[in-house]
């Protein structure tokens, strides 16, 4: 054992410390390490160099014989137990999954105790879309055989070196942002398989989804970026395989391990809408919300008793209200972005808001944007609730009630007032002034709740822009602190390759306001850089400024022939597959899809 008492470096080791292992890290083989040095803990050598001994080819033809004989013993099993076992007492399976979606998101969450059957082909078949137990709330006790698969299949992704940087993009640049259903910490310790943390807290298909959304951010030419869509594919593959039993399988899951599939769904989601994909977004995130709502998440820790499998720690009740109050943050968000209404509703949600959560200790700091920096993440989250919850209270009275304009506006001028009010409460590392802006050196995890925020104003107020001179005011200076906080972006980076969801939404809010005619163009041509830009990684962007472009140049045309020319933001007929409830002036969902030739139909 060497130890860094001394401070003095001794002679090289052929093998990494013990440290190093653990944390991933790259050894520089002196003893004590420069890591153990820099963190100043104990160096501890290995003299145990399992590399020594090779397997034969023979030995592993011999394992794979085996794995194939038990492989087989247990299907057997599985058809002898269910022989003579009624049939309709077995989910039922469609891999024709799709047409089925549309029932899956309400706008209020359905009880578990009402899901209502129907008959076809003589056999009881559910209404929903998923096996009639597979998100009820019953208590499966999991065994060691199921924990020892997961940690080895786990165990191989830690150590992938394409899979590593894919995270570390993700968790640098995009979290928490909306991803604060996602708790870093007992993810990533449960990745790194420490025994102190729960198996259920990472997934293969969370693994997955997450490196997609990461690698996303990668340079284009880079064969980290060309996986992106891989990895979105076997996660979506393998996440709809346990929802739907597409593969055969009769497994049932405990409703801790549908934490990870409540995740995944909701990564999948904002890969989606990056994309443009705004039907199939809003199909995986009501189903993972109708999950959380249906396996209990937004109940009070004491009501968890008969639903989870385990007993749960102090620190497992926390984690869990912060997956919960994550996805209540990405319902409102999506909610608001789509113009359609939330599922998950404070009146419904009795689980205490998370505090900050220690630290747990799996050397994090090549998941951090900064590791120098200390930012509360349950500061901003606790925020964000609360503007979602103002948001919750006032788009029903602004944009579903009936009620003549003059009413409308009152309200939405009490809105501007809350919001006002909340702007001004924000916590002093969060404060949010234009001198702020101005002299801001870009930090993603201070930017996120400034982003938010101003998605949430020029959402609201964007109707109301002709109509109301509040509105307009409020809308012109939202555009223009944005515009600072895009440029700080810019001028620290050089590049918007690792830009969010967030910068893309508010600057197309942004450019429709502004081409309403009624906001100064001042700042018009930064935001069509930004989504311009060959370095920004998401699709939506490429297709909004192309279109953008081609109505630029139509409407040049029709000015020299006299032709009037058709309205860039018109919006398409509304469909019937939802209960919709929002005012579609106030909706980005109809014009996005015009602008990319989408159809909010599933076909």
């Amino acid at each position: 054992m060497s130890t860094i008492t001394d401070g003095k470096r001794k002679r090289k080791a052929h093998l990494a410390c013990q440290n190093c292992r653990i944390k991933r890290r790259k050894c520089d083989m002196e003893r004590p390490c420069s890591n153990c040095l820099k963190y100043g803990i104990e160096c501890i050598t290995v003299n145990n160099d399992k590399r020594t001994k090779r397997t034969t080819h023979e030995y592993v033809e011999k394992l794979e014989a085996e794995i194939d004989d038990l492989k087989r013993s247990i299907e057997k099993m599985k058809s002898e137990t269910l022989e003579g076992t009624p049939s309709n007492t077995l989910p039922p399976r469609n891999p024709s999954w799709k047409p089925f979606l549309a029932e899956i998101r309400s706008p209020t969450p359905s009880s578990p105790n009402m899901q209502s059957t129907l008959t076809k082909n003589n056999q009881v078949v559910s209404s929903s879309i998923y096996s009639n137990d597979s998100l009820a709330i019953t208590k499966i006790f999991s065994n060691d055989v199921n924990r020892d698969m997961t940690t080895s299949n786990l165990r191989t992704l830690s150590r992938s070196p394409v899979i590593l940087p894919a995270l570390s993009l993700f968790f640098k640049w995009l979290y928490p942002g909306h991803y604060t259903f996602i708790h870093r910490e007992t993810f990533l310790s449960a990745l790194f398989g420490e025994p102190s943390t729960k198996a259920y807290y990472c997934s293969k298909e969370l693994v997955f989804a997450i490196a997609a959304l990461g690698s996303k951010l990668a340079d284009k030419n880079e064969e980290l970026y060309k996986k992106s869509q891989e990895y979105y594919t076997l996660a979506k593959t393998k996440v709809l395989n346990k929802i739907f039993q597409l593969d055969g399988s009769t497994a049932s899951y405990s409703s801790s391990s549908k934490l990870g599939i409540i995740q995944t769904l909701l990564c999948l989601a904002f890969y989606d809408i990056g994309n443009g994909e705004n039907p199939l977004a809003w199909y995986e995130s009501g189903l993972a919300f109708r999950m959380a709502h249906e396996i209990g998440l937004h109940l009070n820790p004491e009501a968890w008793d008969d639903v989870y499998d385990d007993k749960l720690s102090q620190i497992d009740i926390e984690v869990r209200s912060r997956i919960y109050w994550g996805c209540y943050i990405a319902d409102h968000l999506i909610a608001v972005l789509f113009g359609r209404s939330n599922s998950l509703r404070v009146s419904n949600s009795t689980i205490p808001e998370t505090d900050e959560l220690p630290n747990i200790d799996t050397g994090i700091e090549d998941y951090q944007y900064d590791p120098t920096i200390v930012t509360s993440i349950a500061k901003p989250l606790k925020k964000i609730i609360v503007l979602s919850r103002i948001t919750e209270v006032f788009a029903p009275k602004i944009f579903i009630h009936a009620g003549s304009l003059t009413e409308r506006r009152e309200y939405l001028t009490k809105f501007n007032s809350e919001v006002s009010n909340w702007r001004k409460n924000l916590p002093d590392e969060f404060a949010l002034t234009k001198a702020t802006l101005i002299n801001f050196d870009y930090n993603p995890i201070l930017a996120h709740v400034w982003y938010h925020y101003f998605v949430i104003l020029l959402s609201y107020n964007k109707p109301f822009i002709d109509s109301l001179p509040e509105s307009k005011q409020a809308i012109e200076n939202a555009i223009e602190e944005l515009y600072f906080l895009l440029r700080s972006f810019m001028r620290k980076f050089k590049t918007f390759q690792k830009s969010n969801i967030y910068m893309l939404y508010s600057s197309i809010l942004a450019i429709q306001c502004i081409k309403t005619g009624s906001i100064k163009k001042d700042n018009l041509s930064i935001f069509l850089e930004f989504l311009g830009s060959p370095s920004l990684n998401y699709e939506l962007a490429k297709k909004f400024y192309d279109n953008e472009m081609k109505m630029s140049k139509s409407s040049n045309i029709n000015a020299n022939t006299g032709l009037e020319n058709t309205a860039l933001l018109g919006s398409l007929s509304n469909g019937n597959e939802f209960a919709f409830e929002y005012n579609f002036d106030f909706t980005l969902l109809n014009e996005i899809d015009k602008l990319i030739g989408g159809d909010i139909t599933m076909k």
